[in-house]
């Protein structure tokens, strides 16, 4: 299956078919029909759109994870346009890729899942091939949520010659189990939005989510706060990053876009401060199309953007 070097980005986690329809007037009640006035379908989950987001700025990405085979193709040939290598995915023959269809209006949306596939996803964490696999890369970053037991061996062995990022997507039950932190003490940055982090955090406002966190144990908090911007917890300091003024038509996959450009200026050196206004940009920049791939910036794009916003101070 080859090798990364210690170059390159591992990511394992869910993988997933989107079906985003958008612009509904409100979302119906059941027994109700509402028409969307724009459609998109799109390979989609934390993993891809990360390892996409990633690959498009030209860092070097493998993926890991399970996907169906009957239709996993889709997925594969998607990914490979972006130039990811797909090589570390597994087939399932009983299940379908799993399928998100996002219903949303211009202030909220719904979403709804069938796992499908990823329901493999805990034995892969378990594989001592895909360890040693993971092992290889400079960074991992996990798209899921790894049991606080079975796979916490996992992430020990990784550490401390690869950094670790993970982005448990939502998984709220997950998120209030108390031993969930000892997974999240050994990564280097959880990525959180505001719902998650209340839940683990048991607080609201950014400034005591993070304070907790850090008390806790966890050494790097990047804080997603929509369109209040974002904040960072890092080795006990804290750093607030305004939000990105954009024309937004959906904000699928934002999260994940937000990881991508986080993990990319991480990789490159850049100071903490720095890699929070990436993270930033690149998940706002994300929600100017349907689906957070196909408005996510080429490197040339983010460059751009940044300069102008120094121009405009």
């Amino acid at each position: 299956m080859g090798s990364l070097g210690k170059t390159g980005v591992a990511i394992i986690g869910e993988f997933f078919l989107d079906e985003i329809f958008s612009e509904f007037n409100s979302l119906p009640k059941l027994g109700e029909e509402s028409f969307a006035r724009k459609f998109r379908r799109e390979v989609g989950g934390g993993a891809a759109i990360t390892a996409c987001g990633l690959a498009k700025l030209g860092v070097k990405v493998r993926v890991f994870g399970c996907i169906g085979k009957t239709d996993g193709s889709a997925v594969i040939e998607r990914l490979k346009s972006f130039g990811v290598d797909c090589s570390g995915l597994e087939f399932d023959a009983g299940e379908p890729t799993g399928i998100t269809v996002s219903a949303s209006t211009r202030e909220d949306r719904a979403f709804f899942t069938y796992y499908g596939a990823n329901i493999r996803l805990a034995n892969m964490l378990q594989d001592p091939k895909v360890a040693a696999q993971l092992a290889a890369a400079r960074h991992v970053h996990f798209a899921c949520a790894p049991d606080a037991d079975a796979d916490l061996p996992l992430l020990t062995r990784l550490r401390p010659a690869t950094r670790i990022s993970i982005d448990v997507q939502s998984h709220m039950s997950w998120l209030t189990r108390p031993e969930s932190l000892n997974v999240l003490r050994n990564c280097d940055v959880f990525f959180p939005n505001e719902r998650e982090a209340g839940w683990i955090s048991s607080a609201v406002e950014p400034h005591d989510i993070l304070h907790r966190l850090g008390q806790k144990g966890l050494r790097g908090v990047a804080l997603k706060l929509g369109g209040k911007g974002a904040a960072l917890l890092w080795k006990r300091k804290e750093f607030l990053a305004d939000p990105i003024p954009v024309k937004t038509m959906d904000t699928t996959g934002a999260g994940d876009c937000f990881d991508a450009g986080f993990i990319f200026a991480w990789l490159r050196g850049d100071p903490p401060p720095r890699c929070l206004r990436i993270a930033n940009i690149c998940g706002a920049l994300s929600t100017r199309a349907l689906g957070g791939l196909a408005a996510f910036p080429t490197l040339r794009d983010l460059n751009e953007y940044e300069a102008q916003l120094e121009t405009t101070k």
